[in-house]
């Protein structure tokens, strides 16, 4: 009788949680185009990502660009490999601000913040579109919604 009991009580548990990321348009937008969910604490916040293999992104970001809501700073300098300062390290040379998170693994993540609070890994935007760690993101952002 204990077994069933609890195992009503994680069905309805699971129940909760499925419709709560559902509820969250970054996640779902993020989990459409196969991209994985993931939180970073970042010093006096917490950022949320989408990461497609080894490439990064804010979830945010992400998702204001699938919706056609414009092109956030992040994904301009990622698509256009504009760098444009003499900043130093790619962040700065992007003009982007480097911001350090970890998730809860211990798992370090080395952001850049633009000035629109749009966020992109660091390697990814290294990297830059067409490369072939940056596969899957390259084939997210080829449309939206």
């Amino acid at each position: 009788m204990m077994k069933v009991f609890l195992l009503s009580i994680m069905i309805i548990f699971a129940g909760f949680m499925a419709q709560a990321a559902n509820n969250n348009p970054w996640m779902r937008t993020c989990r459409i185009d196969q991209g994985r969910f993931w939180t970073v604490k970042v010093p006096g916040d917490e950022q949320a990502l989408c990461l497609f293999g080894d490439a990064g992104i804010g979830a945010e970001t992400f998702f204001l660009f699938k919706t056609n809501s414009g092109v956030p700073e992040a994904i301009h300098a990622y698509k256009n490999r504009n760098s444009s300062s003499p900043r130093g390290g790619v962040c700065g040379a992007f003009d982007a601000e480097l911001v350090e998170g970890k998730d809860t693994t211990g798992r370090s993540f080395n952001l850049c913040q633009f000035s629109d609070g749009s966020l992109i890994e660091e390697t990814t935007l290294w990297l830059g579109a067409g490369s072939g760690s940056n596969e899957a993101l390259d084939n997210a952002l080829s449309k939206t919604y």
